[in-house]
């Protein structure tokens, strides 16, 4: 077929437009052959080819023939942070490596700088000749090297071959800048499809289409939106589709300027993951082999979210535990079924996929294999238990490598904090099942086994009881610490295990409900994702809250849910329950949770710290981490956060690139390249942020979803002097709950692309952000509070802000110095373990004595922790 080409402008020197084929993944099964530090660069030298593998000139939609294996050739067009992103999780250890090709043409033949960013190895090839290697590895932040190449006149072929070792989350992106074009240079790609003016009408329309939500919930309609800046209509295909393809809805449309297209509403749909496919019309798209397209993320779900408590703790259990059944999402749906008597409806091959997983030692195993042990242990001996199950599952249990000084190389991730207890309580629940026999990795009995269990989850046990929690009130991982304890504390047989199990769950719950407005678990958090934050409905902690005290919504992270809901012999302390309940007029809350880092277990050492705070009231809720590691590099820490409904949230980040995948740590949403400095007053937030000078996208931006608001206004400030520099608010109402915010770098409000009326950026390296809360009950209403916002005296400095409040005071704060209120300094780090209406402990903590009314609680976190 012969081949045509379309036309594509250079960004800024940045290629935009490829076709790529890839990733191609090698399992790496001997892992145990490449040792040290830089594993991941012998391993990348061992499989390096030389070669490129492109024999045939590439061609959109044609095929690359590596191995065995064929690769298509698809079109790929970068979005603002310029990258090919090929991130994705990888549960064992793979080679991987992906091609990228595009033509540039130019008016005559010169000398270039091409700055070639990846994570990994690459190398480049021009017009046939190899022109650049590099090899190095930056896991999560790209790693930009320069090099010198000449263009010739005309078509000038360019191939990427870029490279990853993956073992667990694998960022994996390129981009490549070629400077000192001239303008009339540009891109083409080569395409079988012969229509090129056509496609450039139908790819602008397929561009601007956007959602204008992350979440869709029971009967809100589904509907794509299109941009009133779209000159030319164009025919399109749009599916709601659930990964990898299963199509639920389909439109044949004419998209124009302002056009809206509704394809169903979730109530009719699965829960679960969805994507918009928005493809040319199906004669174009697989006839034509125009083979266009997009996919736009969503989440549909039916369940009610409850912001206020319901029912009895016993009939949510078992609505837990149906819920979970009927999902069929993992094994935890079969325990689900046995907790249940569901034995009929068990799919036996869902669990021995569990054990296969498990045996192949995937990360994660640990999730999954203290699950079996519960199961094994509760319902083993039911005479319903398939007779089928019980020798691959006693193998499992036997073969598995329970910690990491154990022989054997594999991904799984054994030191941060979640798994931790988790491999623990395996060890343990595997020493009591097994207790005579020989475990094959070490050679060594189930007692030993479960000694060695019971002395290292007692060693973390007191430290959280003592400190509290590294990866602070993250509403990820808080789903996994629990999954463990929540075994512990019901099938321990070490009394010492079970008593300090229950108490630091205790403890837990009591962090939850205190950082939770109704059922929003919307504190700042020591780790978390995308999904976790952009939404309460999708917090891994949400089905906890709704099972422990009748709050959020019961979604697809079962694991804690289910295992909380099987437990038999916790009794859960009804005074926390009141408290997530509790809406005083004010609730000022100050925390600080610290430990040491050892050796053996972390991945630096040394100590750490976090001092936190909440300030809640009837009508919202604002939270921070206080002057934690400002400059410092950010994993995924979500550093403050205002909360005023499940889906109304407001926060503030400073990202490496564009993608959601949650193997970017940090991403799009959750955590931060740089961490900011900040501080807060109870409902006035100020955070500075100090970007690199060559920072990757140079802005700093807001998550603002316009559609979770009753409603928002964007204004610009009206109190200024004749010289001054006016500065753009953003103001917002949910109920009688208000923000207001704005940044030294001045807003733009973003209307395109995948985060279309939902995100506010604030371009600069050196950058200030104000976030100021109010109340009908106190500032009147929507058009008072914005006025009287305006009329506030608030100053931008060189990475500072001074602010008068509604309040009537003055908060002065900088990338330096102290925090300082009405010219006084405010404490902002060095605060007691707990200090709120309802407990103040010490840090460290032999106990916690917890109030409301009158009623009263204590934990003990010594030895033998117990609660009265």
């Amino acid at each position: 077929m012969p081949t045509h080409y379309a036309r594509y402008e250079i960004e800024n020197g940045y290629i935009h437009n490829w076709i790529v084929a890839g990733p191609h993944a090698t399992p790496v099964l001997d892992l145990e052959n490449y040792q040290g530090a830089d594993y991941k660069l012998q391993i990348a030298r061992h499989y390096y080819d030389k070669n490129s593998g492109v024999t045939q000139t590439p061609v959109e939609t044609e095929a690359l023939q590596i191995g065995d294996a064929k690769l298509d050739w698809n079109y790929f067009r970068c979005d603002d942070d310029h990258f090919v992103d090929c991130t994705a999780f990888y549960h064992t250890c793979h080679y991987l490596r992906s091609w990228a090709y595009t033509r540039v043409v130019t008016p005559a033949a010169q000398d270039v700088t091409c700055v070639l960013t990846t994570n990994g190895p690459a190398d480049v090839w021009i017009n046939g000749a190899h022109a650049h290697r590099q090899e190095h590895f930056h896991h999560q932040i790209p790693h930009s090297v320069s090099f010198q190449t000449k263009l010739i006149e005309g078509h000038n072929e360019i191939l990427v071959r870029f490279e990853e070792v993956a073992a667990r989350e694998c960022p994996y992106a390129m981009a490549l800048q070629i400077k000192d074009l001239p303008r009339d240079a540009f891109v083409f790609i080569p395409t079988v499809h012969e229509g090129v003016a056509r496609r450039q009408v139908i790819e602008r329309a397929i561009e601007v289409a956007y959602l204008d939500r992350d979440v869709f919930v029971w009967d809100d309609e589904i509907t794509v939106h299109w941009s009133p800046d779209l000159v030319t209509s164009a025919e399109l295909t749009a599916r709601l589709q659930k990964p990898p393809a299963w199509v639920y809805a389909e439109a044949q449309l004419t998209a124009s300027a302002g056009h809206d297209a509704p394809l169903s509403a979730p109530y009719t749909l699965p829960e679960g993951q969805f994507h918009v496919f928005l493809i040319p019309t199906l004669r174009e798209y697989y006839e034509g082999n125009l083979r266009l397209e997009r996919k736009i993320a969503l989440t549909s779900l039916k369940n009610k979210y409850a912001q206020s408590p319901y029912g009895t703790f016993d009939e949510r259990r078992g609505e837990a535990l149906l819920d979970a059944a009927q999902r069929e999402q993992n094994v935890f749906s079969e325990i689900a079924k046995m907790a249940l008597g569901y034995w009929n409806d068990l799919k036996l091959d869902v669990i021995m996929q569990t054990i296969d997983g498990i045996n192949a030692r995937k990360d994660c195993s640990d999730f999954f294999l203290v699950g079996l042990l519960g199961m094994m242990i509760r319902y083993g001996g039911d005479v319903s238990f398939p007779e089928s199950l019980k020798q691959p599952l006693e193998e499992c249990v036997l073969n598995f490598k329970y910690w990491m000084d154990e022989p054997g190389e594999d991904a799984m991730c054994y030191w941060s904090e979640n798994h931790q207890i988790l491999f623990h309580a395996c060890e343990i629940l595997a020493g009591q099942l097994y207790p005579d026999r020989t475990f094959t990795n070490v050679g060594k009995t189930g007692r030993w086994h479960r000694e060695k269990g019971e002395r290292m989850a007692l060693s973390w046990l007191h430290k959280r009881g003592a400190g509290g929690f590294r990866e602070w009130d993250s509403n990820c991982y808080f789903e996994e610490d629990l999954l463990a304890l929540s075994h512990l504390a019901d099938l321990a047989e070490s009394q010492p295990v079970y008593d300090l199990a229950t108490v630091v769950m205790d403890k837990m719950f009591f962090t939850m409900a205190v950082n939770s407005y109704k059922g929003t678990f919307g504190s700042t958090h020591g780790r978390t994702y995308t999904q976790h934050i952009k939404s309460a409905r999708g917090e891994s902690t949400a089905g906890v809250s709704r099972l422990m005290w009748g709050m959020s919504a019961f979604n697809d992270k079962i694991l804690a849910t289910v295992s909380l809901a099987c437990m038999q012999n916790y009794g859960f302390p009804l005074i926390i329950g009141d408290i997530a309940a509790d809406l005083p007029d004010e609730m000022w809350n100050r925390e600080r949770h610290a430990g040491k880092l050892e050796a053996w277990c972390d991945r630096e050492t040394g100590e750490w710290q976090v001092n936190k705070v909440t300030y809640k009231t009837p009508d919202y809720m604002l939270c921070s981490a206080q002057d934690y590691r400002p400059g410092e590099p950010g994993y995924q820490q979500h550093v403050w956060q205002a909360t005023f409904s499940p889906d109304a949230v407001v926060f503030v980040t400073h990202p490496p690139c564009l993608s959601e995948e949650g193997s970017h740590r940090p991403g799009c949403w959750h955590g931060n390249v740089v961490l900011p400095r900040v501080a807060q007053w109870k409902d006035v937030l100020i955070a500075i942020h100090k970007l690199p000078e060559d920072d990757w996208l140079g802005f700093t931006h807001a998550f603002f979803p316009v559609w979770a608001f009753d409603e928002y206004v964007l204004s610009d400030s009206r109190r200024m002097s004749a010289d001054a520099k006016g500065h753009k608010w953003a103001f917002a109402r949910k109920g009688d709950g208000y923000i207001a915010l704005t940044a030294a770098r001045d807003l733009e409000f973003i209307t395109r692309g995948d985060n279309a009326y939902r995100e506010l950026r604030s371009y600069g390296t050196r950058n200030a952000w104000l976030c100021h809360l109010g109340r009908a009950a106190l500032d009147g209403d929507f058009r008072a509070f914005q006025d009287k916002m305006l009329a506030l005296d608030i100053t931008f400095g060189d990475l500072s802000a001074r602010c008068t409040t509604l309040r009537g005071e003055t908060l002065e704060f900088g990338w330096e110095g102290a925090l300082t209120r009405n010219g006084a300094t405010e404490p902002i780090t060095g605060f007691k373990h707990y200090d709120n209406l309802y407990c103040v402990a010490d840090l460290p903590s032999s106990e916690m004595e917890i109030r409301y009314g009158e009623n009263a609680m204590r934990l003990k976190f010594g030895v033998n922790g117990v609660n009265e």
